[in-house]
Formats: C-alpha cells, structure tokens, sequence
C-alpha cells in the first residue's frame, strides 16, 4: 500500500469543506461531484478556476456569554489551481481566497476581513522506490472574533479581528515498497506565524515551529501495514513576555499503530502515541502522556460515507496556562440521495484543558450541523445549512452559543 504525505492532508481538508464552525476547529466532509469542475488547457498547464459566494446569518459573531450580536455575513470564495505534469511527476500552484462582509457591527468594530493563501505542491517519482513531495505556502489570515487571543470580553474590545500572517515549508522522502520488507517515510516542516495587528497583545505569540518525523510501515496483509514512528517538534517564541518563563518547549512523540487501504486515494489510520514535552524554562512545568490519532473512513454503502476522527494532543496556548491538552472527536456522514442531491450531517465533541493555569481553565465544546446541496448543473452547486455551536467553560464570560444560518453557491467552468 503506496503512502502520499498528503493523504492525511487530503483526509484533513475533507473535513475542512463540512463547516462545523466552532472556534478553534471548521470541519466538513463535501459530497463528491461527478464530472468535477471543467479546466482550461493552456500548453503544459492545465487551469482551474473556482468561484463561491456565501450567505450566512449567526446570533453570536462576538462569541459572547452576554449580549449577543447577531448579523448577516456575505462571502466571496475564488479559487485557483494550475497543474502540470511530466510522466508521473506533477507540480502545482494554489490561490485561495475569502471575504467577508458583515451587516451589523457595533462600537464602530470593523469586522470584515479578506484572506489569501499562496501555495505550491510538488510529487516526484524518481523510481518505483523512491518518492519525493514538497510544499510552501504563504497566508494572511484573522481569526474569528471571539476565538484565539481575542476569547471572552477581549473581543468586545478590540476594533476589529487579529490577523496574522503564516509561511508554511515542508516536504517528505519515501523510500522502499510493499513488497519487500517495508518503506520509510522522512518529513520535515517548518511553520512560522506573525500577528500583524494589536502587537502589544499579539508580539509575544508571535512564533515559530520546526517538525522533523519517521515513520516505518511493515505490511501484514494486501491493503494494511503496521506502522513505528517517532516525531520531534520544536517550538520557539521570539518575543516572550517581559517577567514571565518563556513558553519555548520541544515535544518528542513516539507511536505505534494501523494504517488500511479504504479504496486507492484514500486510507484510514490509527495510532497510540507518548508524548513527551519539556520547556525551555524550570518556571513551565514539563508534560508526559498519552496521544491519539484515528481517521477512520467507512462506505456501508455507495451512496453513504462516513468519516470519524478522533484526537489527543498537546496545542499552544492562547491566553492562560503552558499549553493546551487538547481532545476532539469528529463524525461525518454524507448520503447521496441521488445524482445531484445529498445531506451532509455532522458533529463534534472537544475537550480543552489547560495546564498549569491559574484558575483550571477546562472548556467543553460541542457542534452539530446539517447541510443540504443540490447539483443544479456540473458547473453550479447549491446548498442550504444550519450549525449549532456551544462552548461551556468553567471561567466567567467564556461559555457561549451560536446559531449558524447559511445558504451558498458553487462555481465552476
């Protein structure tokens, strides 16, 4: 069974169209469209625009526990992909775009914004044993009111959303086949992200990751390998806060798991990690424990998929304590009802501890949603959904609901 470095990427941004809007996670599971969008030829490159516009009502836009805001948010999505091949090597370059406008604002808030993500993909097959892929991409992005560094009242006063901009560089090298003993895996990546507004709050989250990852795969049957793998991460904050420890850690894990072949694009996996992470500074208490990644992929049926995740891990920290241990469980379920209808239902169950905090910050988050298209033509989709999005904290002015609302359309040539 052949590995991509992007298959759980793919797996990822899957989830990713299913917009289970909750404040540190979107999640979506899209119903394939047939025939797909159509491209245009131009030499050797193969180009294809997508265009989607959005309208969506939610009744809390601060995340508030008190005195709701509610508004209309209209949305334009334009995508591009360039292609080109050469034998089985591919290369590709991907423009991503999103604005928003809101109806209502208050305090004189500013809340629309406008997101742009460059990026470029390379897969490159020197032999049946060796494979090679990279990526880069570049972002300016914001997060959500209410969510990140901008959680409880200190989103009701700041003016307008914090952005930030990030630079993504990494690639992978697979060497070995099915056939014989095994292969391995190589990946190395490197993140760095730097807020761009409200730097009094923002400079000192400023920060830098750097990942380097093997992972061995022995196969025990035609479509399912055993899989080792340790991991290291390393963690930097270049502007810490004055008179505080410094937030800077390495993390260490190593798992064991399954990775099976669901059909040829797509395998499901399951892994059991310990993690290790240790701060730079005696002040930061050091964390071991257990891990957990699953991405499980079921077709009962051919009209019906269904897609579960589940998660462990350590995440940086907004505002309170080291870090964040972190759990999340996902279920998505798409049915294609026939050629150009479907329904899309999902939920998700999050758990978000904070260690070392001052008042034992735990947050429980729930999401569930429901969403309906039609394919009205192969180059025209539309859709209808509705979200219900909860947080319950233990800390004052951070619990909060949300009533999503929204209808879209989906363009292509």
């Amino acid at each position: 069974m052949r590995h991509s470095f992007f298959d759980s990427a793919g797996i990822a941004c899957a989830l990713a169209l299913f917009g289970l809007s909750l404040g540190y996670s979107e999640h979506s599971l899209a119903a394939a469209v047939p025939d797909g969008p159509a491209a245009i030829e131009a030499g050797p490159f193969v180009i294809t625009p997508t265009a989607g516009v959005e309208i969506k009502h939610r009744d809390n836009i601060y995340l508030q526990q008190n005195n709701q805001t509610d508004s209309w948010i209209y949305f334009a999505q334009p995508a591009l992909n360039i292609l080109t091949q050469d034998r089985n090597n591919t290369y590709q370059l991907n423009y991503q775009g999103e604005a928003a406008w809101y109806q209502v604002s208050r305090h004189n808030d500013d809340n629309d914004y406008f997101d742009n993500t460059l990026s470029g993909e390379a897969h490159m097959e020197f032999s049946d044993r060796w494979i090679a892929e990279g990526f880069i991409s570049w972002a300016s992005l914001h997060e959500d009111r209410g969510t990140g560094l901008s959680e409880g009242l200190i989103g009701e006063v700041l003016p307008k959303p914090i952005e930030y901009d990030q630079a993504d560089v990494g690639g992978s090298l697979q060497f070995g086949s099915d056939a014989e003993v095994g292969w391995l895996l190589l990946k190395v990546g490197y993140m760095e992200r730097q807020y761009t507004n409200f730097k009094e709050l923002t400079r000192p989250r400023d920060r830098d990751e750097t990942t380097v990852a093997t992972t061995f795969f022995h196969p025990i049957a035609p479509n399912t390998d055993i899989l080792a793998e340790y991991a290291f991460k390393r963690i930097h904050y270049p502007n810490p806060f004055d008179n505080l420890a410094q937030l800077d850690s390495d993390e260490n894990s190593v798992s064991a798991g399954l990775q099976w072949e669901v059909t040829p694009n797509l395998t499901s996996t399951a892994k059991l990690s310990y993690i290790d992470k240790e701060f730079k500074e005696s002040g930061r208490e050091d964390w071991d424990g257990l891990g957990w990644t699953l991405e499980l992929l079921m077709q009962p049926r051919e009209q019906d998929t269904i897609l579960v995740t589940s998660t462990r891990h350590p995440e940086e920290t907004t505002l309170q304590g080291n870090f964040i241990k972190r759990d999340v469980f996902t279920a998505t379920w798409t049915h294609q009802w026939s050629d150009r209808v479907y329904s899309e239902l999902g939920g998700l169950l999050g758990q978000d501890n904070y260690a070392q905090s001052f008042d034992n910050r735990e947050d429980d988050i729930f999401n569930a949603s429901l969403k309906v298209g039609y394919e009205f033509r192969r180059w025209v989709n539309v859709y209808t959904g509705y979200a219900y999005d909860r947080k319950n904290s233990n800390v004052e002015n951070l619990s909060y609901r949300d009533y999503v609302f929204n209808v879209g359309v989906e363009l292509s040539l």
